[in-house]
């Protein structure tokens, strides 16, 4: 009797390790399947987060390129302007406009996303995330500090009751006699109005240099942060 119940205890007691072994491997297969899901979740929003840095660049790019002319045009009108305006090139002037306030305008969907979602804080490579985090934050300071300098300028800039902007004014509403004649300070480099012409002048050309800077290091931060993203996702793959 005692031997059936000894080997009904070992029985019952195998039984019970079969199950927990069971249970424990089916756990491990859940915790793979839940960790693959995951990695295909990073992976989605890494790619996704690539893409949205080729945006970015792309309009940066577009930016600097329609910036850089209105400086290189600057640089060589500003030359002109030392010397003296003269009535020959006067109109090059009256139809120079500078540049209009405007945000960079980049995307941080994916960026904002993976915050939101939690999936930011499960990247393994802190080196990674660290970039990411400090590329976004970039955007945001750089963004902010030139429409600070756009707004400053365009504040200055058209003010239409005086200056170069009421000269632009009254050359596009009755032409160039009549702007050149209620504004005749244009060709007497002596005249206050026009000295604050030259210093507005010079102020929206280093303004510029400064806007093209900001998104040289911003793009130059995105080209490196997709260097991290690409090393990732070859890794992903090995």
């Amino acid at each position: 009797m005692e031997n059936k119940t000894g080997k009904y205890f070992k029985y019952a007691i195998g039984e019970i390790i079969l199950v927990v072994i069971g249970i424990l491997i089916a756990l491990q297969i859940n915790n793979w399947n839940t960790e693959r899901q995951n990695e295909n979740i990073r992976t989605s929003f890494l790619k996704k987060l690539d893409a949205e840095l080729d945006y970015n660049t792309n309009r940066l790019d577009t930016l600097y390129s329609k910036l850089n002319d209105i400086k290189e045009q600057n640089i060589k009108l500003y030359d002109t302007v030392l010397i003296g305006i003269k009535q020959h090139n006067l109109e090059t002037y009256l139809k120079h406009h500078g540049f209009n306030a405007s945000r960079l305008n980049l995307s941080s969907s994916t960026f904002e996303q993976m915050k939101n979602t939690g999936n930011l804080h499960t990247l393994k490579s802190d080196t990674l995330l660290i970039a990411i985090e400090s590329y976004y934050k970039l955007c945001e300071r750089e963004d902010f500090y030139i429409m600070r300098i756009n707004e400053g300028i365009y504040k200055v800039s058209n003010d239409i009751h005086h200056g170069h902007t009421k000269a632009q004014l009254d050359y596009a509403l009755k032409g160039l006699d009549y702007a050149l004649k209620n504004n005749a300070w244009l060709l007497n480099t002596e005249s206050e109005a026009y000295g604050e012409f030259m210093r507005e002048f010079y102020k929206e050309t280093i303004a510029l240099f400064d806007i093209l800077r900001r998104i040289d290091r911003i793009s130059d931060t995105s080209i490196n942060l997709k260097e991290l993203i690409k090393k990732e996702l070859e890794n992903r793959y090995l």
